[in-house]
């Protein structure tokens, strides 16, 4: 029953922590520009001049969307509280580590998820996209989002006061994603290297859940695209918490 108790303690910090990012960090500069402006600009960049139809169009948006907004606020709110020593106070008051970091993964997951629905519906308003499997599109977003997340509180373990010193190396693994993941080249087109190296990119099983679910074409299948999501949101989670443990106890 303590132990019950100590769960639910637990959970509510959680979210008063990532209530807190949401309010504070959401509409940052550095939240909007590589959450929100570089995915969309780098995504129209690649579409202007090439013949993808809508229905192509769509899922890489909502997934490129969910990549680097899910993944940006944990490089954005960590390094910056560790600026100004809130960080280090939530830890004092007492919160243990993994708590907060679970905070932060709510709020990524939040960002990432509300923004890549925005797509989703403009899409249906606008350009006739149909929800043909609700269930892979719901899965998608949701692990996509949580995976993310998880991945940019990995990177935010990074030592550094300022969000470049994390979005740096971290987009020196987003951007190269894109390439070998089906956001701009179908899986089916590339050639058998690459499609090995597709089936281990988090990014891959993200956009064939959402293209599933819109309509379109799923190389690997759903049930793979869960698990290999599900093993990635676990090691993104396990690894960021050591990280950050071992940079705690340097501190």
């Amino acid at each position: 029953m303590i132990g019950f108790k100590r769960i639910l303690k637990a959970i509510r910090v959680a979210w008063a922590i990532g209530e807190k990012d949401i309010r504070i960090y959401y509409l940052k500069p550095a939240s909007l520009m590589f959450g929100v402006l570089f995915p969309f600009s780098l995504f129209l960049s690649f579409l202007v001049g090439r013949n993808l139809s809508v229905a192509q169009a769509i899922p890489a948006l909502v997934a490129q969307t969910l990549f680097f907004a899910s993944s940006s606020i944990g490089p954005v709110t960590i390094p910056l509280e560790r600026r100004i020593r809130t960080f280090d106070r939530f830890l004092s008051a007492p919160v243990s580590l993994t708590t907060v970091l679970l905070g932060k993964t709510i709020a990524g997951f939040i960002y990432g998820a509300g923004i890549s629905i925005i797509p989703v519906i403009i899409g249906i308003i606008f350009f006739q996209s149909v929800i043909t499997d609700f269930v892979a599109l719901f899965f998608g977003i949701v692990l996509s989002a949580l995976g993310f997340a998880a991945m940019g509180i990995m990177f935010a373990s990074i030592p550094g006061q300022g969000p470049g010193q994390v979005m740096m190396p971290l987009n020196f693994v987003r951007i190269p994603l894109l390439f070998i993941s089906g956001v701009f080249i179908a899986i089916s087109e590339l050639p058998s290297w690459g499609q090995i190296l597709s089936f281990f990119s988090p990014l891959t099983h993200s956009i064939e859940l959402v293209r599933g679910g819109l309509g379109g074409e799923n190389f690997f299948g759903p049930l793979v695209n869960v698990v290999i999501l599900l093993i990635y949101l676990v090691i993104f989670l396990f690894v960021g918490i050591r990280f950050h443990m071992i940079n705690q106890k340097k501190e």
